[in-house]
């Protein structure tokens, strides 16, 4: 199971879903690690540094509700 309960970098939680099975993808960047989610995303780059080397749908944020 992930470790993440919401985006690493903006925040946004998973909402939705019956009994916690809300989640949103995230993403991570392979140049620095930085990991973040679609509602953050610069277009197909990583928001934090920019690099388009970036590892789609590395893992999943789930809601703890």
């Amino acid at each position: 199971m992930s470790k993440y309960q919401r985006c690493p970098t903006c925040g946004c939680e998973a909402s939705g879903g019956f009994f916690g099975g809300a989640y949103i993808k995230l993403h991570k960047c392979k140049s620095k690690g930085h990991v973040f989610c679609e509602e953050c995303k610069n277009g197909d780059s990583c928001p934090k540094c920019g690099s388009d080397d970036v590892r789609w749908n590395d893992d999943e944020a789930y809601t703890n509700k």
